[in-house]
């Protein structure tokens, strides 16, 4: 709820904004493009999620994870 407040967006599902599936994508699309300056080509972002009580139906760890192309979970107790 409060990010929806701070950007000023309506809130979506479980109160996050609705274009924040839009911004996600956003952000790991550019996490290390590099410009033909400095040799072009990109660098593999590595999102980490940190999940309530394991819960990874939850709406932001279902949203990385049908962005990015593969998922590792590890336990907390590691």
């Amino acid at each position: 709820r409060q990010m929806s407040l701070l950007l000023r967006r309506p809130p979506g599902r479980e109160a996050y904004p609705g274009d924040v599936f839009y911004c996600h994508s956003r952000l790991l699309e550019r996490a290390a493009k590099l410009s033909d300056a400095m040799g072009k080509g990109s660098m593999t972002a590595l999102p980490i999620i940190e999940t309530q009580a394991g819960d990874v139906s939850a709406y932001i760890p279902t949203n990385v994870i049908s962005i990015t192309d593969g998922q590792v979970f590890l336990s907390s107790d590691l």
